[in-house]
C-alpha cells in the first residue's frame, strides 16, 4: 500500500490522452536577422500531428506550479503544519516541522498527495486530510513564434488566454495560418506536451473561442499559410478581427521633377487594397498614380525572392476587381517605368541576395535616399 502511495505522490501521472515529444533543441530557435518567421527546423515534423484542443484536453487545463508560485497548505485538526509559502528558486516550498518539500512541476492535487503522505509517514498515525490552494499565481514567461507581428519572449498576467497572448505580440500577419497555432509545454520530466488550437473555424462559424490558457514555460507558434492550403482560407475576414495585426505599412515611390523619386510610408487598416492607398495619398501624388506605369514589388516567403506585379489604376478605379488586389505589410507600389527599372538593376548588382523581408525594405530606403553605393550594399 505504501509502495502505491509513493507512486502517486512522486510518480509522472499519465498523459490522459496526450502526446508528448522530446523537449525540442534550444538551438533551433529563430535566426535573429528574420524574427518575423521561424526556421523549418522549429515546425513540428510533417509525420506528427499535434492533437486537436478540446475541452477534455486535461493535462493542458491543469496548472502546474513552479517558481514564483504562492500555495497555502492546511491541514485539517493539525493546524500546526498549516503555512503560506512561496515556492523558492529551487522549487521547494518550507511547512512547519516538516521543512522544505519539493513542489516544482506538481499540480495542486499532487502537492496535497505528497503533502499527506509526508504527514502520515513522519509526524502522525494515518494521513490527515490536506488542502492546497494558489493563493498567488506567477506571471507567466512564454515564447511566441511565427506569423505575428511582434515574436519574441513577453511576460504575460497570469491565466491569460490565448488571443489575448497574440494581440499582444501585435497581432498575426497576413501569412499566420490560425487554423493551426501549435503550444508546446514543457513538463517536469523533460517531456514537452503539444496541441493545436483552432481560432480560425470559431471565427468563420461565429461560435467562441476556445478556453485557452497560456502557462509559464509556453511556447506559441503560429504557423505560416502554406501555398495549396488557403483554397478556403478567408485572409479578408481575418484581417478585419482583433487577431489581426491591426496596421500595415506600404510604400510608395513616385518621381519627382526634374529627375529623382520620393518615398511615401502609408501606415493603412490590415486588409486594405490599391484603392485605398490611392485615397490616402496627397492629391499630387494621386493624379502621378492615375497612369499605366504602375506596378507591385513584394517579397515572397515561399520563393525567397522579390516578385513584381503591374497594376493599371485606370482599370481599378473603373470597377475592375483584378487591379484591387489586397495588400500585405511591407508592399512597395513603384509609380514609374523608369523608377522600376532602376530598382531592378540594384537587386541584380547588390553583393548578397535579398533574403528576408527586412533585407527588401532595407534596399528600397536606401534606394529612396539616394545612400546605394552598387557592391557596397551588403544586406
Amino acid at each position: 500500500m505504501l509502495w502505491g502511495v509513493l507512486e502517486i505522490s512522486f510518480g509522472t501521472l499519465p498523459s490522459l490522452g496526450q502526446r508528448s515529444i522530446p523537449r525540442p533543441d534550444p538551438e533551433l530557435q529563430p535566426a535573429p536577422e528574420a524574427p518575423p518567421t521561424f526556421t523549418p527546423e522549429d515546425i513540428p515534423p510533417r509525420n506528427f500531428t499535434p492533437p486537436l484542443y478540446e475541452d477534455e484536453s486535461k493535462q493542458f487545463q491543469l496548472y502546474r506550479l513552479d517558481i514564483g508560485d504562492t500555495i497555502n497548505v492546511s491541514v485539517a485538526e493539525f493546524p500546526e503544519f498549516n503555512a503560506s509559502s512561496p515556492i523558492d528558486p529551487e522549487g521547494n516550498i518550507q511547512l512547519p516541522l516538516v521543512g522544505r518539500v519539493a513542489v516544482k512541476g506538481l499540480t495542486l492535487d499532487e502537492v496535497e498527495t505528497k503533502v499527506r503522505f509526508e504527514l502520515g509517514r513522519r509526524f502522525l498515525r494515518s494521513e490527515p486530510e490536506v488542502s492546497a490552494v494558489l493563493a498567488q499565481p506567477r506571471p507567466a514567461q512564454l515564447t511566441v513564434l511565427g506569423e505575428v507581428a511582434r515574436p519574441g519572449f513577453y511576460v504575460v498576467a497570469p491565466s491569460s488566454d490565448l488571443t489575448a497572448v497574440i494581440t499582444g505580440a501585435g497581432g498575426s500577419t497576413s501569412r499566420a495560418d490560425l487554423r493551426s497555432i501549435i503550444v508546446r509545454r514543457p513538463l517536469v520530466d523533460g517531456t514537452v506536451l503539444e496541441e493545436k488550437v483552432n481560432l480560425y473555424d470559431p471565427l468563420i462559424k461565429g461560435k467562441s473561442v476556445p478556453d485557452f490558457r497560456v502557462q509559464g514555460g509556453d511556447t506559441i507558434i503560429i504557423s505560416r499559410l502554406e501555398v495549396g492550403q488557403d483554397k478556403d482560407y478567408d485572409r479578408y475576414l481575418i484581417s478585419r478581427t482583433s487577431l489581426n495585426q491591426p496596421t500595415m505599412t506600404v510604400r510608395v515611390l513616385v518621381p519627382l521633377l526634374p529627375s529623382g523619386q520620393a518615398l511615401r510610408n502609408v501606415t493603412l487598416p490590415s486588409g486594405s487594397t490599391f484603392l485605398d492607398v490611392i485615397a490616402s495619398l496627397p492629391t499630387t501624388d494621386r493624379l502621378r498614380i492615375n497612369v499605366t506605369e504602375v506596378a507591385l514589388l513584394r517579397f515572397d516567403e515561399e520563393k525567397r525572392g522579390v516578385i513584381s506585379q503591374t497594376v493599371n489604376p485606370q482599370a481599378a478605379l473603373r470597377g475592375d476587381v483584378s487591379q484591387n488586389f489586397p495588400l500585405e505589410d511591407q508592399d512597395v507600389i513603384v509609380v514609374s517605368r523608369t523608377i522600376l527599372g532602376k530598382i531592378f538593376a540594384v537587386f541584380n548588382i547588390i553583393t548578397q541576395p535579398i533574403r528576408d523581408v527586412r533585407s527588401f525594405t532595407n534596399t528600397i530606403t536606401d534606394f529612396a535616399d539616394g545612400n546605394f553605393r552598387g557592391g557596397n550594399n551588403n544586406r
